[in-house]
């Protein structure tokens, strides 16, 4: 082989030689030794998963985070620091509870309603990895994360990029004189940033009353001035919140690592620790053993080394492993002990009967004090390893700047729990009709007993279980001849993706290919493509092909801009292409498959056989989501201290999933079969500005954000509708739609019988009454019904996030904060905050969004329905009444630290560094008396002041 290509190769060499090319230089790692002189923001090696680019020469629309930025916002879940800080990546924030605080995260807004098609493919160190492995890693192992958008990016990812790809690079080794030894420490208080606010037991006393005569029902409470007083015992006036949660928890997070090496070798190792508590009070006040707080601890391990072993070998290996340990109370998860705590009034029953004894009522049977100390222990334990090798070999025998690359990778991730279970017998004391309690011969209170006393139960089981497993190989090459360089990769991939659960693995494998060529460092070109199959389809279907072009102009490099004093760089890009998305939930459609059915009886005894079912219809064609996307960029930087950054994208998701709508007869036993016939097109920009100066010793910098995505529904499978607006399609995937609320049904508008007057629009979900919700009649009908909903404002994920960052440092001291933006979105209190708008229904509580109800005399003023304690589905239907404007800004992180001068004793320690920093500590928004985000329903997010320093020996 060489030997024919021997006069090619001489005739290089003598070019070479002569000066008529100059060959570019590349380390084992692929690594130009240009990049290893210069450490400009331009020659920034941009990481774009499966390879590597120059700032300057990236074609792409990426945007990287340092994970130093991730280091200021204190949290138990990295996911959770992501928030606003990539423009065009979207968090949702989740629960609060420690440990089980995922968010959601969506690329560039929606695209898709099949959330399994919307998910980002996670690479770690160009690997890829579960999403929940990711949320458990520590900020101070990673080194940068990178969102790649659009199809240029992504194309090399085929099957798995089109809701694009978060690649994470880790800290490596680095040469140096001297290893490096860093300890990091920090400890927080937290708090909730808001709860509910629920009456006292008067008000609510007093208002149910006021409920039941609304109904025409007798009055239940003949005193409520009695539930005034604190002493009364058969009175209750309970705060639960209070007597279930504390003021404020403890978070802490210490790390150790090292890192150093030569030209030969290269090692970095980290060791972290965090503890996250919970907010719940005296859990273990009667023994650890019977109840506990919650709380979530894990250690995260990491080593990761780099070898030149020749002078053309390169090998790598990385290893982490994360240890996680959960623990909640038995007897109720967090939303059901959340639900309850709004739920149950303060004059309900008390914490512990006079007697001493747990207090109860058959109407709630939930006494949440009683299940946190008195129930036992869940116990959830995760232990995730993560390992990947890689190898480089030059092949410069061949031709200078060839490489043969390789690398394979094994993560894995168990769950199991252990869960104590005890029942503890609780009393509900007895009352009269005049809310008495009922006493006995002796003249005792007397209880109705609820639940039994039973020993302790164990019981341990693995209830989560993934592995995947990655084997990639292939060529690279970079080399550079005058004005003119070329790059390129062909690599082979495999990956295998097991869990607990499926039947099958997740196969995809294929080819992904990417070639690029600049010119005098002016002009640039990229092609990038993938050939990649799924097992999930049939044969023929298999593969497909995912190509994306883009080209660069670098304006600043062209004589009539170069040194200029204004604009010390600008680029011009754009591309186009394709990526693609399986979905796990929908595999093997393309075969028709049996299921359990109802079977048939028989026999005189009419005994019942069990039997199959033929299941929905096959699809021979099912196919992937691919999406198509147009991006336009422009990157500049003005007199060496602002630069932008902007993208305007147009983008198509076509072969969404759905089952066409048809009215299909039931006798004939079938269901019709999922096809591709979905589309949905997104467009939006994203824009970041900066500005870097410095006054002598004052440097400081200030950095803005904004990100704008609007998708609507092309196609989707509908029955026909009367109108236009109450399609999906034309809209936003999840258009909040409703009634269109116009105020309160008044008195006036009953005659003498509480008939509603003739011309007064009537509602076909229940018999209004005065106090209740009036809607307008769009159709004209004369009545309100399904086909009078309008679309209201946005949905629950925003179409604009913005961010602003803003820090100094002087002498010492170094200051940041970061302020996120969400705009155009909104929430339904309907559907997320149903218990806390929905007085006394199925026995509810009441709050304070009740506070200012509609009664004949506040008719003019009221905020909300009459009080009934009776089913109403005209106030319970879907209208803008319900609809909250969801846009809030946040403080999200805000730091001052001081760097302690090396003078002295601590020349020969290094550079100590002490802060303050503050996450989550302000919010403004629209919804009164509610938090935002997760409107204060669920475990609480909560806002944490930390302390810490930072050592460098």
């Amino acid at each position: 082989m060489i030997q024919k290509y021997k006069p090619l190769l001489a005739l290089l060499g003598w070019l070479c030689s002569a000066g008529v090319v100059k060959a570019q230089t590349v380390t084992a790692d692929g690594t130009n030794q240009e990049q290893l002189k210069d450490s400009t923001e331009l020659n920034r090696l941009v990481d774009l998963g499966l390879r590597k680019e120059k700032n300057w020469r990236n074609t792409t629309a990426t945007f990287t985070l340092s994970g130093k930025e991730l280091e200021k916002m204190f949290s138990g879940n990295l996911l959770n620091t992501l928030q606003g800080r990539i423009p065009g990546l979207t968090v949702n924030t989740g629960s609060g509870e420690p440990g089980y605080d995922n968010p959601n995260l969506f690329m560039r807004g929606r695209t898709t309603w099949n959330n399994g098609a919307a998910q980002q493919l996670i690479l770690l160190d160009g690997f890829q990895v579960d999403l929940s492995a990711l949320s458990a890693f520590s900020p101070y192992e990673i080194e940068s994360i990178t969102l790649l958008k659009d199809a240029a990016a992504t194309a090399l990812y085929g099957l798995q990029g089109a809701s694009g790809v978060i690649s994470v690079a880790t800290k490596k080794g680095r040469v140096s004189s001297k290893n490096e030894l860093t300890i990091n420490a920090r400890y927080g208080i937290q708090a909730p940033v808001k709860l509910p606010e629920v009456m006292n037991a008067y008000d609510y006393t007093r208002l149910y009353n006021q409920a039941l005569a609304n109904d025409g029902l007798p009055q239940k409470y003949p005193d409520p001035g009695l539930y005034q007083s604190a002493s009364d015992p058969f009175h209750p006036n309970v705060n639960w919140y209070d007597e279930l949660l504390k003021k404020n928890s403890a978070i802490q997070n210490y790390n150790l690592s090292f890192r150093g090496g030569n030209r030969t070798a290269r090692y970095y190792v980290l060791m972290d620790y965090m503890n996250y508590d919970g907010l719940y009070k005296n859990a273990t006040a009667i023994s650890k053993d019977f109840g506990t707080n919650a709380k979530y601890s894990k250690i995260n391990l990491r080593a990761n080394v780099e070898l030149d072993l020749t002078k053309s070998l390169y090998v790598a290996a990385n290893v982490s492993g994360i240890i996680e340990d959960r623990n909640t109370p038995s007897g109720f998860t967090a939303s059901q002990v959340f639900d309850n705590l709004m739920r149950i009034p303060a004059a309900s029953f008390p914490v512990k009967n006079p007697n001493g004894t747990w207090g109860n009522s058959a109407v709630y049977n939930f006494n949440p004090i009683q299940l946190l100390q008195q129930n036992g222990i869940y116990s959830a334990h995760t232990r995730t390893i993560q390992t990947n090798f890689k190898v480089r070999e030059k092949l410069d025998l061949i031709t200078p700047g060839l490489a043969a690359i390789g690398g394979v990778s094994f993560n894995n991730q168990y769950t199991g729990t252990r869960q104590t279970l005890y029942s503890v017998m609780s009393f509900e004391l007895l009352k009269d009709n005049n809310d008495q309690p009922v006493l006995d011969g002796q003249g005792n209170p007397t209880y109705r007993t609820i639940g039994t006393n039973t020993p302790q139960t164990t019981n341990e089981s693995g209830n989560g279980h993934w592995n995947r497993n990655t084997f990639q190989a292939g060529l690279d090459y970079n080399r550079g001849f005058g004005k003119h360089t070329f790059s390129g990769m062909v690599l082979g991939r495999r990956v295998n993706y097991t869990r607990i659960g499926q039947t099958y693995a997740v196969r995809v494998q294929g080819m992904a290919g990417n070639f690029t060529y600049d010119y005098d460092k002016k002009y640039i070109v990229d092609f990038s493509s993938s050939y990649m199959g799924s097992a999930d389809f049939a044969p023929g279907n298999k593969y497909g092909f995912f190509p994306a072009l883009s080209a660069g102009w670098i304006l600043s490099n062209e004589d009539f801009l170069k040194n200029n004093e204004v604009v010390s760089f600008l680029k011009l890009r754009a591309s186009y292409g394709s990526a693609g998305n399986i979905n796990d939930t929908y595999r093997f459609l393309y075969q028709e498959r049996a299921g359990g059915a109802p079977g048939w009886i028989t026999g005189t005894s009419n005994t019942s056989r069990g039997g199959m079912a033929i299941g929905a219809f096959a699809n021979p064609d099912a196919t992937w989501e691919l999406k198509k996307t147009l991006n336009v960029g422009v990157e500049a930087t003005l007199w060496n201290k602002l630069s932008a950054t902007i993208d305007v994208f147009n983008e198509t998701r076509s072969g969404i999933y759905e089952i066409p709508y048809a009215n299909v007869a039931a006798y004939t036993g079938f269901n019709l079969p999922y096809l591709n016939t979905g589309k949905v097109n997104n467009k939006g920009f994203e824009a970041v500005l900066t500005y870097n100066n410095r006054s002598n010793e004052f440097k400081y910098f200030i950095t803005g954000t904004a990100t704008f995505a609007r998708n609507k529904i092309i196609e989707k499978s509908e029955t026909a509708q009367p109108s236009s607006r109450l399609y999906e399609r034309g809209f936003a995937i999840g258009q909040v739609k409703g009634l269109v609320f116009e105020g309160f049904y008044q008195v006036s508008d009953f005659d003498a019988n509480g008939i509603l007057k003739q011309g007064i629009t009537t509602s076909s979900y229940a018999q209004v009454k005065p106090g209740d919700l009036k809607f307008k009649d769009l159709d004209g009908n004369g009545v309100v019904n399904e086909y009078d909903r309008a679309p209201w404002g946005y949905n629950n994920v925003p179409e604009i996030t913005l961010g602003f960052n803003a820090g100094f440092n002087y002498k010492g001291f170094d200051f940041s904060t970061f302020v996120q933006g969400v705009m155009n979105r909104t929430i339904s209190m309907l559907g997320a905050a149903y218990n806390y708008t929905h007085p006394f229904v199925n026995n509810n509580n009441i709050t304070a969004f009740s506070n200012n109800a509609w009664t004949p005399e506040t008719a003019a003023t009221a905020t909300s329905p009459r009080l009934s304690t009776l089913a109403n589905l005209n106030n319970n239907v879907g209208a803008d009444f319900w609809f909250r404007n969801g846009n809030f800004f946040k403080l999200r992180s805000i730091e001052l630290g001081y760097t302690i001068p090396q003078s002295g004793v601590l020349k020969k320690i290094g550079a100590i560094r002490v802060f303050a920093n503050g996450t989550n500590l302000f919010v403004s928004n629209k919804i009164n008396g509610l938090e935002p985000e997760n409107l204060s329903m669920g475990y609480p997010l909560t806002r944490v002041v930390d302390f810490g320093f930072n050592v460098k020996f």
